[in-house]
């Protein structure tokens, strides 16, 4: 074809041309924790773990500790320099210059520190280091270069001096390497006695010793022997010396019974396998910090080194293995492929190839590259200046017009491919090398994906989705429809895929699925499990998601298979946003990261999830505003004092994916543990339970722990102010009761004297009514009495006036005139004005004194006319009783007005009654 053999020729040329970047091989999980990470010196001369797997370090400036949370630093009383450590129970022990002793935890889970010089008592020790510690029937034993102590939880003693380089216990013997003279051992006498058959040893200066089954593997600075019951021989690897003599060896551990591992002076961690006689090393050109080991230990799998320049960590049997590029040249992988027989890199730099461990920058690649794409046996690029292929390890350029992003083969057509561009789309015919830009379509296109033979859908990365109608064989544009995202979805990183011949979009958070009928997306109902999981590859039957928050892995087939990666076996280290990963062979997989690429053995991932070890989380500190407190009983913590708690928690290094933590009681809270602290704010009084949740690498829950507190209540909420608020209630029944029976009883005084009041009213009204009426009976008796006197002397006045008409016919005038004269004595009998008086001032209780107060100057007669005139009677009444006329009554009463001084036009009679 024309346009090939123009390549052809433009390689002719300008030849081929490429250079390497770097040699490396592929490496297992290593973690740096430098100075600045844990916040004390560089140097960490020994290093050791406990059964729960917290890390403790001899530092230059004290004790440190990693409990997988958060580091801490414990200085010694005198700021010496911690030299060795070494765990054994609950103890932590140390040794320093001319110093040794053990830290322990109080039951605030505070280490302190407590010294074991004073119990040597007047034993005075030397200039003397202490470089290990060991434990040998229950005693602990301290080696310094010159001397050996022994620890018997009571006293102190020393048991050799002797210049030890080495001290182990095997075969129930506690070992000792004497410099230049072999390996002793302490009889029952604490006696050195020389271990048989180690002649070989003499005049060699051993550095370290490990057991390996029955074995014993002993190492000097330049060499490896091997010691067992047979005998002691050197381990002929005439590589392996070679590489020690120049490294020079430090530190041996045995990981099992053919491998050995070698901490080395000047070359890092050396892992040799006896079996095949073959190792690898890893030192700061594999990620290490630093190539001086001075310590190290074994704990789940984790290699823990203490360096000369920080502490790192190494997962030595992990699947998962890693190319990093810590120059920068590589920078971000963007896709990765294997194609004749290399492996291809596309990163922001450039195209890479990475064959035998060396990695080369191809030659005119260099720029910022998105994908790699394999079709009809051809590698294309799609960069940043254009799409190019690749021909004899040199790109050739198919369009150089804008960037693109993606390449696909047009699945009705053998011969034309879309060009996914920063402008577009355009048709590839590779048949006859020609371009065809789609000119009604000229947005950036991320990429595409064909819905049938007349349309696709296309991926714009800031504006959603478009679905576009072709024809003319997939160069001319019918429509462009842009797609609607349910409920205001994302459109920026939206990506469409097929999956089970339907179209999926995924906008970051949700799935959707496209419905022909109705022209609409609608909730992918299928993969609701899925959501904020994108999807990176078809896998035979399987697929793999990315999960778009915390950048774990999984691999499922939507029935039984799902198996997560956690984002800590890859070291959180994708490509956000532009996840990667590519199956090479059954069970090899290689995923693009943010410094170079990860290779992961999913075979070997599976067999290990069933050994996986996953650390219980614990509480080691619990703090409100006024400092710590107890962890040993379930502390109470003063309401005052309870604002603001922070719980400090332990969770050694494991493959747990996080911890969480639940908290029950009074208030229910839940969350993700950072940083190791929970904080705790207002929370209200009364009883809690803190439960700490390891979540295992399957996203499922692994390790529990419960952790009990309780906040007291206020002081105004307290049992002493509950029985005095109990005692005020009690009192204020009582008052209440007392108030209301006073108020009973006085309300009953009330109705009682009301009664009694309304009683006498009624006995004062009977009386009244009993006086009225006796009144009224007397006023009748005396009105009757007057009235029947007053009948009687009218009676005698007219009988006296006949008798005076006839008074000189009587024939005895003496007779005559006694007649008249009784008649005139009856008519004025005192007694009966006396009567009449007595009953008079009954009825009208000192009338006689009133009026006589007014008016002194009246008469007896006057007073007589006033009481008839009281009485209301009319001078014709009054006549008779007074005895005179009625004429002699009118001048009577003429005369009283006048001694009353009234006027003329005021009633005598009413006036009497009304005033007096």
């Amino acid at each position: 074809m024309k346009f090939f053999k123009l390549k052809i020729l433009f390689i002719l040329l300008f030849g081929f041309q490429c250079y390497s970047l770097l040699s490396q091989q592929l490496t297992p999980p290593i973690h740096n924790y430098s100075s600045t990470t844990y916040e004390a010196a560089s140097q960490n001369w020994d290093i050791d773990v406990d059964e729960e797997g917290v890390i403790y370090a001899a530092n230059n400036q004290g004790l440190l500790s990693f409990d997988g949370q958060t580091w801490e630093l414990s200085s010694l009383p005198n700021g010496s320099i911690i030299r060795s450590v070494f765990v054994y129970e609950d103890k932590i022990f140390t040794g320093s210059y001319k110093e040794f002793g053990y830290w322990k935890k109080d039951d605030t889970g505070e280490l302190f520190y407590t010294s074991l010089i004073p119990k040597l008592g007047k034993y005075a020790m030397q200039s003397e280091e202490f470089w290990e510690i060991l434990e040998f029937n229950g005693d602990i034993y301290f080696r310094s270069f010159g001397a050996i102590y022994k620890y018997d939880n009571k006293t102190i003693k020393p048991i050799q001096n002797i210049v030890s380089n080495k001290m182990l216990v095997y075969r129930d013997k506690l070992l000792f390497a004497v410099r230049k003279n072999g390996i002793h051992f302490l009889d029952e006498n604490n006696e050195l006695q020389n271990l048989p058959n180690q002649e070989i040893l003499n005049d060699e200066v051993i550095v370290d010793m490990a057991i390996q089954g029955e074995n014993l593997i002993i190492g000097t600075r330049e060499k490896l022997f091997k010691y067992n019951a047979t005998g002691c021989k050197l381990l002929k690897d005439t590589k392996l010396m070679n590489e020690l003599e120049s490294s020079e060896l430090n530190h041996i551990m045995t990981l099992d019974n053919q491998r050995i591992l070698l901490g080395t002076v000047k070359n890092g961690i050396i892992n040799y396998d006896e079996a095949t006689q073959s190792y690898t090393i890893f030192n700061r050109n594999s990620g290490l910090q630093n190539n001086t080991v001075l310590g190290f230990v074994e704990k789940h799998g984790n290699i823990w080194l203490g360096l000369d320049n920080g502490i790192d960590r190494i997962e030595i049997d992990s699947p998962v293995e890693f190319y990093t590029d810590d120059t920068g040249e590589l920078g971000a992988v963007y896709d990765l492929v294997f194609y004749n027989d290399k492996m291809f890199l596309a990163s922001n730099t450039g195209v890479y190839t990475f064959n035998n461990n060396q990695l080369e920058i191809i030659k005119g690649a260099e720029g910022h590259t998105w994908n790699l794409e394999i079709l009809n046996d051809t590698l294309y690029v799609n960069h940043n200046t254009g799409t190019y292929y690749l021909i004899q390890d040199r790109l050739m350029p198919v369009e150089t017009s804008t960037g693109s992003f993606k390449i696909s083969a047009v699945p009705y057509s053998r011969n034309d491919y879309l060009i996914s561009s920063y402008t577009g789309i355009r048709n590839f015919s590779r048949k006859d090398d020609s371009i065809y830009n789609l000119d009604s379509l000229n947005f950036p296109v991320k990429n595409v994906v064909f819905e049938n033979e007349t349309s696709l859908w296309a991926a714009h990365p800031y504006e959603g989705l478009y679905r576009v109608g072709l024809k003319n064989n997939f160069k001319e544009t019918q429509f462009i429809d842009k797609i609607k995202i349910p409920d205001g979805g994302n459109r920026i990183n939206t990506n469409v895929f097929v999956i089970n011949n339907q179209i999926a979009v995924f906008n970051g958070d949700q799935w959707f699925k496209y419905n022909s009928f109705k022209d609409s997306l609608f909730v992918f109902e299928e993969l609701q499990a899925f959501r904020k999981h994108k999807m990176l590859l078809k896998d035979a039957g399987s697929y793999w998601f990315s999960h778009t928050e915390n950048n774990s892995l999984k691999l499922t087939n939507f029935d039984d298979e799902n198996i997560v990666i956690a984002p800590g076996n890859l070291n959180n280290r994708l490509v956000k946003n532009y996840e990667e990963i590519l199956k090479n062979g059954d069970s090899l997989y290689y995923i693009a990261l943010n410094d170079g690429f990860a290779r992961l053995d999913l075979a070997r991932y599976v067999k290990n999830l069933d050994d996986v070890h996953i650390s219980t989380p614990t509480v080691k500190g619990f703090l409100n505003i006024n400092g710590r407190h107890s962890l040993e009983n379930n502390p109470e913590i003063p309401y005052k004092s309870s604002r603001d708690l922070n719980i400090y928690t332990s969770f050694p290094v494991s493959e747990a994916m996080g911890l969480r933590y639940r908290l029950r009681g009074e208030d229910t809270l839940s969350g993700e543990v950072k940083n190791g602290v929970i904080n705790l704010q207002n929370l209200n009084h009364g009883n809690y339970e803190l439960q700490l949740l390891a979540v295992g690498p399957q996203a499922k829950l692994a390790k529990k722990n419960s952790f009990n507190f309780s906040i007291q209540p206020p002081w105004y909420l307290s049992n002493l102010m509950k029985l005095v608020y109990m005692f005020i209630i009690l009192s204020l029944v009582v008052l209440v009761y007392w108030y209301n029976q006073l108020k009973l009883r006085k309300h009953q005084r009330v109705l009682e004297e009301k009664f009694e009041k309304e009683h006498q009213e009624r006995l004062n009204n009977l009386e009244k009514e009993r006086l009225k009426n006796q009144i009224n009976l007397k006023r009748k008796e005396l009105a009757n009495t007057t009235m029947v006197a007053a009948k009687k002397n009218e009676m005698l006045m007219e009988i006296q006036n006949e008798l005076n008409k006839d008074k000189s016919s009587f024939p005895n005038q003496f007779k005559m005139k006694h007649i008249l004269n009784k008649i005139n004595r009856a008519i004025k009998n005192k007694n009966e004005w006396q009567v009449f008086e007595t009953n008079f001032n009954e009825l009208h209780q000192d009338f006689f004194k009133d009026i006589l107060d007014s008016y002194p100057h009246l008469t007896s007669k006057d007073l007589k006319l006033c009481s008839y005139l009281k009485m209301n009677l009319t001078s014709k009444e009054i006549a008779p009783l007074m005895g005179i006329s009625v004429r002699g009554v009118e001048v009577h009463r003429y005369r009283l007005r006048k001694k009353m001084d009234l006027d003329k036009k005021e009633n005598l009679t009413n006036f009497l009654i009304k005033n007096f």
